[in-house]
């Protein structure tokens, strides 16, 4: 299999699994993907009940055209830059909000390692780190420094910090030009340490010669390529130590001692082995405001085969309420991840994709923020080969209108001009229509296509339509534990079930799952027995159905109130389930045919929805699988 190839089933796999664990769906639900590079892939959906967008990038570290970095604002401390300029000075392809930072100085709060180089030591918060064997790992970390001279061995207290009153502080040149010392604290002592023989790295050793020394001073020139240890108060002690033109040894521990080359400090760690540990990790607490209250998030998470996705929850606006920390770490574990961190949040929360911004900053606008974590991705060019639509699936109400956009890429993700005059735009179904310049009207309750088609490549988006009318009733969306059965013949009894599922749904929080093993040599049927009465008025009977592309029968089975059998198709018996993930499946009511008797007989309301069944009689197409149904419904 070739490399695209591999990275494009992947996408798909990843793709798929974010889709099965949306929280809900209703109208207007987009599910849209983006490819990037090889390896990196942008999700969204969007849901009304409850509103949220959910902005989702998955990375894969062990592709060859990608890194995954951090950057400061401004390459310094004590900065702050809007994450767009920090993207585009990258050339990052993504990039999201980083630490949080004190607001009146712009200096991150935790760890930070940028290319092997510490640049910030960590508090007692979490931290997501990356080895230098390309290891996503999300932790807390302690750090130890020293410094040994030929004299004795200094403690250092703390990393590029202001210092305090009775402190050895170390600062780099990536602190800024010049020492700090916090407020009401004495003047000190500022010693040079020229020449490192390397930046500073997380765990390990360098050297340094010792420089001048700055007496009485709260600040002082920090040598480029080099730093200050700042001694004040009982530090002023290791003065002795620090001879002019003398050879020291910079030692520092990172514990847990990892070969860390990019770290970046969060909020709170979510989750930990997949389970949610949100407040009991005895991190130091943030406020309630931040954690307790729905907001617009922005966590990195890991999945149990070391790919690291970026997720970003919009809030505070009419389209996303934002989610609250504990609401967040159970939808984290629903979609299988295996350990999170949340990272700064609300008006902070940002996701930048090829210079766009992807998601609604709560401000309105961009916040100039301290530090954050980019993809950089180095990718050869070939010629276009790759046409896409976004969104590729969406659900919409009768009368909406939704206008697609057309994105044209090589197999490597680098993006190309379009002329968008000459695509022609169609659809494959009266459902709905589509102008010249993609713009598609949603006409009537079903499903539709939409597709582009340009230079001889073809993109197509998946369209649902719901009705739009007040009459619309739900009869059924398995919240309640209904008592459901299943009968029929054709299959193995110890593998073919009926369950609720909490993990693959649409409406609510449960869909009803169904397990089948379709036997050989015999026709199939499998009856899930509902016995759902309908409103006499009912026209129309529908659900959503979460196919597995077997190509079996979906029927449906009635009785009227003269206690007439009815029967109506839900798919074509030819093709059948022919889609994979979510579909609306509707039925005309008048459409049934009698099962037995009078053909001439008329159908007499109210109808009962005995059963939903599945049918299968050829043999090559028996097999197993699962198929998900939710929010049956009527109208």
């Amino acid at each position: 299999m070739s490399f695209h190839k591999a990275y494009r089933v992947k996408t798909l796999l990843v793709f798929l699994l974010l889709l099965t664990f949306i929280p809900t769906l209703s109208a207007q639900s987009i599910y849209d993907q983006i490819f990037i590079a090889p390896g990196v892939n942008y999700t969204v959906n969007k849901t009304e009940n409850p509103p949220l967008t959910i902005h989702t990038v998955d990375i894969d570290l062990t592709s060859p055209f990608i890194q995954l970095e951090t950057v400061l604002a401004k390459d310094s401390l004590f900065n702050r830059e809007i994450l767009s300029s920090m993207a585009t000075r990258n050339s990052a392809v993504v990039a999201i909000n980083g630490d949080f930072f004190d607001p009146n100085t712009g200096n991150i709060i935790n760890l930070m390692v940028k290319n092997g180089e510490i640049i910030r030591a960590p508090i007692p918060r979490g931290v997501f780190a990356i080895t230098k064997d390309n290891l996503p790992v999300i932790s807390l970390f302690t750090l130890g420094i020293d410094i040994e001279t030929q004299y004795g061995t200094i403690k250092v207290n703390n990393l590029n910090i202001p210092r305090g009153g009775n402190e050895a502080v170390l600062f780099t040149d990536k602190f800024g030009k010049n020492t700090m010392i916090s407020n009401s604290t004495l003047a000190g002592i500022d010693v040079e340490l020229l020449n490192f023989s390397q930046p500073l790295p997380p765990s390990g050793i360098i050297t340094a010669r010792i420089g001048e020394g700055y007496y009485g001073v709260t600040a002082s020139t920090i040598p480029q390529k080099g730093g200050t240890l700042s001694i004040g108060g009982k530090a002023l002690s290791y003065l002795p130590y620090l001879k002019k033109g003398d050879t020291v040894r910079i030692i520092t521990r990172l514990n847990p001692s990892l070969d860390i080359i990019q770290a970046i400090g969060g909020g709170a760690i979510l989750l930990k082995d997949g389970n949610i540990v949100f407040g009991s990790t005895g991190e130091q607490p943030l406020s309630r405001e931040v954690t307790d209250k729905k907001n617009p998030l922005t966590v990195v998470a890991i999945d149990n085969n070391n790919r690291v996705y970026f997720i970003i929850v919009d809030g505070r606006n009419n389209h996303s309420d934002g989610m609250t920390y504990l609401e967040m770490a159970q939808y984290l574990k629903n979609i299988g991840m295996k350990d999170a961190l949340a990272l700064d949040g609300g008006g902070s929360s940002e996701l930048i994709v090829r210079d766009k911004i992807m998601n609604s900053p709560s401000d309105g606008r961009e916040r100039a923020i301290a530090n954050a974590l980019i993809v950089r991705a180095s990718l050869p060019a070939e010629s276009p080969s790759i046409l896409t639509i976004s969104p590729r699936r969406i659900v919409l109400k009768e009368g909406e209108v939704y206008r697609f956009s057309p994105l044209l890429q090589d197999k490597y993700g680098n993006l190309f001009p379009i002329d968008l005059e000459k695509i022609k735009w169609s659809t494959d179904n009266i459902n709905g229509s589509v102008t010249k310049d993609g713009t598609f009207y949603a006409n009537s309750s079903g499903n539709s296509r939409v597709i582009a088609r340009f230079n001889g490549l073809e993109a197509i988006s998946e369209v649902s339509i719901l009705p739009a009318d007040s009459n619309l009733r739900r009869l059924e969306d398995f919240e309640n534990n209904p008592l459901i059965s299943i009968s029929g013949s054709g299959f193995d009894p110890g593998s073919t079930r009926i369950s609720l599922s909490n993990s693959t749904y649409l409406s609510g929080r449960t869909s009803l799952r169904l397990d089948y093993s379709l036997l050989e040599g015999i026709q199939s049927f499998i009856y899930i027995n509902l016995n759902i009465p309908l409103p006499r008025e009912s026209k129309k009977l529908g659900f959503f159905l979460y196919g597995d592309k077997s190509g079996h029968w979906i029927r449906g089975m009635f009785r009227d109130s003269n206690g007439r059998i009815w029967v109506g198709n839900f798919t074509p018996a030819t093709t059948g389930i022919d889609w994979e993930g979510w579909k609306y499946l509707e039925l005309d009511l008048s459409s049934l045919d009698i099962f037995a008797g009078d053909k001439t007989a008329r159908i007499e309301p109210p109808l009962e929805l005995l059963q939903l069944y599945m049918v299968e009689i050829k043999e090559e197409r028996k097999n197993q699988g699962t198929i998900y149904i939710d929010s049956i419904q009527t109208r």
